[in-house]
């Protein structure tokens, strides 16, 4: 019987990457986007079975009705992946407000929880739980608190998971990706790619495709003792510590005003 997977997130960069590994291998795929007309786009442009939904991956009921719409396409589900995400950038102690954390934690780890919720229901035969989540669930950098504490939440989500949905048949893993070249790096100079470069073990970045055929490789048979676990594809990012800049607040426009209001001068600044 034809497999089916549910990839949130996967207009563009890593998760389209994803999307397009398992519709080349002939599994049904569902994809979501926040920009429902986007997600609809970019399953016409990929053969197979490809079905494009809207959802906000920080709204249960959106995440319930994707799900619901896959059960009705396919009838099954085999694999989830939960890519989508905030990236919470420039958001420190200082200046993350009560909406700031409930956008970012919502779209990331509320959204991994109840999309497995969802997943669960559908995966009748057993299946796998893979979740996109960041070198920074183990580091830690300036304007980043609320992404990585929803990215650290993931690890916990995915050991319960594992335990909880073992005699199921269920797996449920997490990859810990970073230095990894998104569009994002697209108005980078040749020497600020360098410079990143520099700073890892490897030497080089992983492509989106990495990720996809990690992904691959945790929801296919080859896998079938792998649960419970967080897997980096970094560049070696997590077995090393990048030097820290105490000015952080004053060169991170987000924050600078903070630093301008007083915190240069021995005063808290907020």
């Amino acid at each position: 019987m034809k497999k089916t997977i549910l990839t949130t997130g996967a207009t563009k960069n890593t998760g389209l990457a994803i999307a397009r590994r398992f519709a080349a291998d002939g599994w049904n795929v569902a994809i979501t986007s926040r920009d429902a007309a986007a997600a609809e786009a970019a399953a016409k442009e990929m053969d197979g079975e490809v079905l494009g939904l809207g959802m906000d991956p920080a709204n249960v009921a959106d995440i319930r009705a994707a799900f619901a719409a896959v059960k009705e396409r396919f009838g099954r589900l085999d694999a989830f992946v939960n890519n989508a995400a905030h990236l919470g950038v420039g958001l420190s102690v200082f200046n993350s407000t009560e909406a700031d954390w409930d956008a970012v934690i919502n779209a990331n780890a509320r959204a991994a929880f109840f999309g497995s919720q969802e997943a669960v229901k559908l995966m009748k035969d057993g299946g796998s739980i893979v979740f996109i989540s960041s070198c920074h669930a183990l580091r830690s950098v300036p304007g980043r608190i609320l992404y990585t504490a929803s990215k650290a939440a993931l690890g916990g989500i995915v050991r319960s998971l594992a335990v909880e949905l073992g005699p199921l048949g269920i797996r449920a893993n997490a990859i810990l990706a970073g230095a990894i070249r998104t569009d994002r790096w697209d108005n980078l100079t040749d020497d600020e790619v360098a410079a990143r470069r520099a700073r890892w073990p490897a030497g080089k970045e992983s492509t989106p495709d990495d990720i996809a055929s990690t992904v691959a490789f945790l929801c296919s048979d080859a896998a079938h003792t792998i649960t419970g676990t967080e897997i980096p594809v970094d560049s070696g990012i997590g077995v090393c510590l990048l030097q820290y800049n105490k000015d952080w607040m004053k060169n991170d426009e987000y924050n600078r005003k903070y630093w301008e209001r007083g915190r240069g001068n021995g005063e808290r600044g907020m």
